[in-house]
C-alpha cells in the first residue's frame, strides 16, 4: 500500500497542472488587453519570436538610451517628456530601432523631438476599398518583398498617412482620398537614425487583437525583418493603463514519459529490495562491519597499553582507569554519564 502512494503521489506531481497569476488590462493598446482593442495576440506573437519586456515607467527611468533591441510604441497618448525624447535619441544613436505606430495621438510629439520632418496626418484617410465598411479600408500596396510575403492584404481602421515620408514601403490603394485628394498615401515609411532606425505605421489599429488574424503575414514579416529580437513594448503612454490581476491561468503540463518510467522503476526496484529482505541483508553487513570496526579500534587500544607497559607503566591501572572513564564511575557511579 505504501508503494502505491508513493508511485500515485509522484507521478501526480510530475503531471499535474501548475498554476500562474494572470495579469490583465482595459487600456486600447496594451499588450495585457485581451479585448478586441488590445495587443495581447500581437505580445504572444513577440514572446514566441523573442524576449518581451513591457515599459511601465519613463524612458529616463527605465535607462533606455543604454539597452540594445526594439523599443515598440503603439497609440501613444501620454506626453513624452525631454528627457524621454533624449533616451530615445539615445537609443537610436546607438543601433536600436524604434516602432511607431500611431495615428491621433501624440506620436508627432516624439518625432518633432527628434528632429525628424515625417508626421501623422491629423485626418484619417478614407479608402475605396474596404473588408467590412468604408471604417476599414485594405491595401496590397506593399512595396517590400520582405513585408510582402505571404500576405494577400493589410486591414486598417480608420488610418491615417505619413506626411513627407522618405522610404514609404506600404501605401494605401490607389483609391483613397485625403483632404480632397485622391490617389495612394504613405502608411508606412522606414527612416536612418543614427546607428539605428525609426519605422513609422501611420495606424496602430493593424496591431489589435480584432484585426490580427488577417494582419498576422504582415505582423509575422515585420518582426522577421528586426536585426534585434530583444522587444520593449510600451505600456506608460497609455493613459488608462491600470494592470490588474484576475486570478490565475492553468498550464497543463505535457507528461514527461521518459521520467515517469524511471519513477515507476525506481519505486519497482525500491518495493523488491525491501520486500526480498536484501535491505535487512545489506543492514546486517552493515552492523557487522561497524562491529569489526570498533573491535579493530579496542586491539589498538590494547597494543597501546603493552607499549606502556614496556616503558615501564602499570597496564593494570592504564585499563582500570579507562574503565571507570567510560563507566563514570569516578563521577557518581556507573550511570551512563
Amino acid at each position: 500500500m505504501a508503494y502505491a502512494i508513493l508511485l500515485i503521489i509522484g507521478v501526480s506531481l510530475l503531471v499535474m497542472p501548475m498554476s500562474v497569476p494572470r495579469f490583465k488590462s482595459d487600456a486600447a493598446y496594451s499588450v495585457l488587453n485581451t479585448e478586441w482593442n488590445g495587443l495581447s495576440s500581437f505580445g504572444k506573437l513577440l514572446y514566441k519570436s523573442g524576449e518581451i519586456t513591457p515599459v511601465l515607467v519613463p524612458y529616463d527611468s527605465l535607462g533606455l538610451g543604454k539597452m540594445n533591441g526594439t523599443l515598440i510604441v503603439v497609440g501613444p497618448d501620454v506626453d513624452f517628456s525631454q528627457r524621454e525624447i533624449e533616451q530615445v535619441r539615445a537609443f537610436l544613436e546607438s543601433g536600436g530601432t524604434l516602432i511607431l505606430a500611431d495615428d491621433f495621438g501624440t506620436g508627432n510629439e516624439l518625432l518633432e523631438g527628434l528632429g525628424l520632418p515625417q508626421r501623422f496626418s491629423k485626418k484619417p484617410v478614407t479608402g475605396m476599398t474596404y473588408l467590412k465598411n468604408y471604417e476599414f479600408p485594405v491595401t496590397r500596396e506593399i512595396t517590400d518583398d520582405a513585408l510582402s510575403t505571404g500576405v494577400n492584404y493589410l486591414v486598417m481602421s480608420r488610418p491615417a498617412v505619413v506626411l513627407n515620408a522618405q522610404n514609404p514601403s506600404v501605401y494605401t490603394s490607389n483609391a483613397s482620398m485625403l483632404n480632397g485628394e485622391y490617389g495612394a498615401f504613405p502608411l508606412m515609411d522606414v527612416v536612418s537614425y543614427g546607428k539605428g532606425r525609426v519605422i513609422l505605421i501611420s495606424d496602430p489599429d493593424i496591431f489589435t487583437n480584432a484585426l490580427f488574424p488577417q494582419n498576422e503575414p504582415f505582423l509575422r514579416n515585420l518582426i522577421g525583418s528586426l536585426p534585434e529580437k530583444t522587444f520593449y513594448i510600451d505600456e506608460a503612454h497609455h493613459a488608462d493603463f491600470n494592470p490588474y490581476s484576475t486570478g490565475t491561468i492553468v498550464i497543463r503540463r505535457a507528461v514527461n514519459r521518459e521520467l515517469v518510467f524511471y519513477y515507476v522503476l525506481f519505486i519497482a526496484v525500491l518495493a523488491f529490495f525491501i520486500e526480498s529482505g536484501l535491505f535487512g541483508l545489506l543492514l546486517d553487513k552493515l552492523f557487522a562491519l561497524l562491529g569489526r570496526f570498533f573491535r579493530e579500534e579496542r586491539e589498538s587500544l590494547d597494543e597501546i597499553i603493552s607499549r606502556l607497559e614496556e616503558s615501564g607503566l602499570d597496564g593494570d591501572k592504564l585499563k582500570k582507569i579507562l574503565q571507570e572513564i567510560e563507566t563514570g564511575s569516578k563521577l557518581g557511579g556507573g550511570h551512563g554519564r
